[in-house]
């Protein structure tokens, strides 16, 4: 089973850091809300097909199950994916990057805000760290000059921030629920919350040219980035707290330098590189915790 997690976890590592680069290329041929849209509908049918050719069929869901599956999908896909999609339109994929990296910390001071740990002075300078560290990607990619990429990176910022919430509620969820029923239910809403916005951008741009570039970025984002990573980590949630699952994710922006870098001919800044450095450092540190904390944790 541990093997199997660390695959699960492997391939979400590979498709979410590539999606920063699949998300620009597709962005220049397609308005935000068309893309998500359009990436969640295709997602919800490859869902659909799988279920009838395995002979799979969702678990039934109570009316309160239903509720906070909404809930759910409320802060991932359509949180996340608002405030990341918007945001890669005015910031590059690499700064998006380094800034999602600050997600674990984040998992952890919305776990003690909730009163499910005790951070000890290790994990609250780790936290500390990590704000400082965001900060100097935004500060070495725009100067904190408004408009432009400052707004893209606080729209990132937004991002962090749903996903941390995902991570943390949707927790006890997963453990519930299986994955196949967690995941079918948040693409499904993902696709029918953003779908007025489609239609807003489609009514003024009209249908997007897809050229064969776009249409293979558009494809990723459906196959890899949502369908099977969002499978992937939903099994991997299930059996890891929500601290660990959430630590695979600083190794994104890894991922995301080098296709960015290969695929996109982005180039950091010194300020950008020295606060990811920061960010990537904080959340690889070893946190100590408390003998009663790291039971509470285990337990979780």
């Amino acid at each position: 089973m541990e093997l199997a997690v660390t695959a699960a976890l492997a391939l979400t590592l590979f498709a979410w850091g590539m999606s920063y680069v699949w998300t620009k290329i597709a962005l220049a041929e397609m308005g935000p809300f068309t893309l998500v849209c359009f990436r969640f509908v295709l997602a919800t049918g490859l869902f659909a097909l799988a279920y009838a050719v395995s002979g799979r069929r969702p678990q039934r869901l109570s009316r309160a199950d239903h509720g906070r599956l909404f809930l759910l999908a409320l802060m991932q896909p359509v949180g996340h994916f608002a405030f990341e999609t918007c945001g890669l339109v005015l910031t590059s994929a690499t700064a998006a990057a380094l800034i999602v990296a600050a997600i674990p910390l984040t998992v952890a001071g919305l776990d003690a805000a909730l009163g499910r740990s005790r951070p000890g002075l290790g994990e609250m300078a780790r936290i500390l760290a990590s704000i400082v560290g965001v900060g100097c990607v935004i500060a070495g990619g725009t100067g904190l000059r408004l408009g432009g990429q400052l707004a893209g990176d606080l729209l990132m910022v937004g991002a962090v921030v749903s996903t941390a919430g995902y991570v943390v509620l949707g927790g006890a969820l997963t453990r519930r629920l299986d994955a196949w029923t967690v995941t079918f239910a948040q693409l499904a809403w993902g696709a029918a919350l953003f779908a007025p916005g489609c239609a807003f951008e489609l009514a003024r741009r009209g249908w997007p040219p897809l050229s064969g570039r776009g249409a293979a970025a558009l494809a990723a984002l459906t196959v890899l980035a949502s369908f099977a990573a969002f499978l992937c980590y939903n099994f991997a949630l299930a059996r890891l707290s929500a601290t660990r699952a959430a630590l695979w994710l600083s190794a994104v922006p890894v991922v995301t330098a080098f296709a960015a870098w290969a695929f996109l001919g982005e180039r950091l800044t010194l300020l950008e590189a020295v606060g990811g450095a920061v960010v990537c450092a904080a959340v690889a540190a070893p946190g100590r915790r408390s003998g009663a904390a790291a039971r509470r944790r285990r337990e979780a």
